[in-house]
Parts: C-alpha cells; structure tokens; sequence
C-alpha cells in the first residue's frame, strides 16, 4: 500500500468501502500530522510529485486520450 505525501506532511492514504450490495468502492483519506495513525502510514509515503510523474504508463494512456479527444 502506498501512501501519498501531500503539502505540510499531509498523507493521502487508500480508503476502500464495501457497501450493503457488494460494491467495492476505492476512495481515500488524508491524515494530518499527529493523528494516532500517521506514524504507521509515514513509512510508506512517497512525494506527490514522485507519484504523478514519470510514470510511461500515464503518459501513454494520456497520449491516447488526448489524441481521441481532438479527433
């Protein structure tokens, strides 16, 4: 599981719910500095900009988008 550091130690961290029908619902939480869980997730945090760039994959899929989207 990864965690996502945010501005002023913020992390965003996944938050899945199941719901009366089954449904698996992925969401997230952001936990402040301080909170009884912050020490556990800190480990596993990486900086936002690490997490949304680099990544080929996002770019290809972006690329794709972008070129059906002008057409």
């Amino acid at each position: 599981m990864t965690a996502i550091m945010l501005a002023h130690g913020v992390l965003r961290v996944p938050a899945p719910v199941v719901l009366e029908d089954g449904t698996r619902v992925h969401l997230t939480r952001d936990i402040e500095p301080g909170a009884p869980d912050y020490d556990e997730w800190l480990p596993h945090a990486v900086p936002e900009v690490d997490a949304w760039h680099g990544d080929t994959d996002d770019t290809a899929i972006l690329d794709r988008w972008r070129a059906a989207a002008s057409a």
